[in-house]
């Protein structure tokens, strides 16, 4: 029996685009799918900046971002268009996770540098830290302009001959048999695989999954510079990406310069409050997801403003339950049905990488990089 598609891939957000993109490239026929108006802000996608880096503290991370640097690069090469800014990334902790990052690093071969926490202010006077800090620098760190990544992987899916259709959502889908099919608001469709990508509607799409997923609203900060003779301190030319653990107190957050709202660092913590049933914000956001930046800021970056920040905006993490993506399969559901999710707040820069080993999987091919730490057989069956 004929399809009308190799592939369905539902949710146009950076990890179906870029599935897509890699699926058509492959040779597959491919249909791209999203609920809401491209360019929306609903879930993980929207906005302007996002971090960049090789540094991680498991080494599966490392060659996936290299796969995606390359697509990044060949991407740059075909439109002529820049698609980030090499910063480099500076990571502080107060724990041993700079150890255990540079051990990673070291083993494949890649550039880095381990600096002590008060020799920071020598390379970057935003940030005064003592010895109880580690600090490492990984000089391939940068802003990915996300807006940019988005519309250039839609674009060459469609110029490849791609199909995508937005404002289109799938009310039901089948489960059984090598032949599956997809019902929208708008038609139904036949598919040798389903590919869902589509953020912290999974539990909507995949009800029955036997393990936890926690979708949740973040608060992302923007904070000025005391003195505006600051504000040059705060661009892409002079700040770079940011991770600071406080490892004692079990907070994490990160920083990115100006490049969203000009004279305003993005500078947030890496956690939230629960979206509503119906995966919404929630109305009222928790103070502790603004106090705790500020806090970190009024004590160890002596030129920003860590008063108040001077905007909020609202994004969405959906979160595993080990924090790590899930990759493939799940171990209950028909084999021809995959599954890219669980960004869980830093997987926009490995969402080529992604993206290109579910376009594998799709079309039965050995995956280029080993994906198989973010597999969904790692979880014991528990309940949502």
């Amino acid at each position: 029996m004929t399809t009308d598609y190799d592939v369905i891939v539902v949710g146009a957000g950076i990890f179906g685009s870029c599935t897509a993109y890699n699926c058509k490239k492959l040779g597959l026929k491919t249909l791209l799918l999203e609920q809401f108006d491209l360019g929306h802000g609903n879930g993980s996608s929207h906005g302007k900046s996002r971090i960049t880096r090789y540094a991680h503290t498991e080494v599966e991370y490392v060659d996936l971002v290299g796969d995606s640097y390359s697509q990044i690069f060949e991407l740059e090469r075909i439109r002529g268009e820049k698609l980030w800014k090499k910063t480099g990334l500076l990571w502080v902790s107060t724990g041993n996770e700079v150890e255990k990052i540079h051990n990673n690093l070291k083993s494949k071969n890649i550039e880095h540098e381990v600096v002590k926490g008060s020799d920071v202010e020598k390379r970057y006077p935003q940030f005064n830290l003592n010895d109880e800090w580690n600090a490492l620098i990984d000089p391939m760190g940068g802003v990915i302009y996300a807006d940019k990544w988005l519309n250039a992987f839609r674009d060459e899916f469609k110029r490849m001959g791609g199909i995508l259709h937005d404002r289109e959502t799938v009310l039901s889908h089948t489960e059984v048999g090598d032949n599956l099919s997809v019902v929208t608001n708008k038609a139904k469709y036949t598919t040798k695989k389903i590919v869902f990508t589509v953020g912290c509607w999974i539990t909507k799409f995949l009800p029955d999954v036997k393990f936890n997923i926690e979708p949740i609203s973040i608060s992302v900060c923007y904070w000025k510079a005391k003195d505006n003779s600051d504000s040059f301190l705060l661009n892409e030319d002079h700040y770079p990406v940011v991770i600071a653990q406080e490892m004692d107190l079990k907070v994490f957050h990160y920083s990115l310069p100006d490049t969203d709202y000009p004279g305003a660092i993005k500078f947030c913590y890496h956690y939230g409050d629960a979206l509503t049933k119906d995966l919404q914000h929630p109305e009222k956001r928790s103070q502790r997801c603004i106090d705790l930046p500020a806090k970190f800021i009024q004590k160890y970056m002596p030129v920003i403003d860590g008063s108040a920040p001077v905007r909020v905006d609202k994004c969405i993490y959906t979160n595993s339950p080990d924090d790590h993506y899930i990759v493939g399969p799940i171990p209950s559901k028909n084999p021809n049905i995959l599954v890219g999710g669980c960004g869980s707040g830093s997987g926009f820069k490995v969402a080529p990488g992604i993206g290109k080993a579910l376009a594998e999987m799709a079309a039965g091919k050995k995956t280029t990089v080993d994906v198989s730490f973010f597999s969904a057989a790692r979880f014991k069956p528990s309940k949502i």
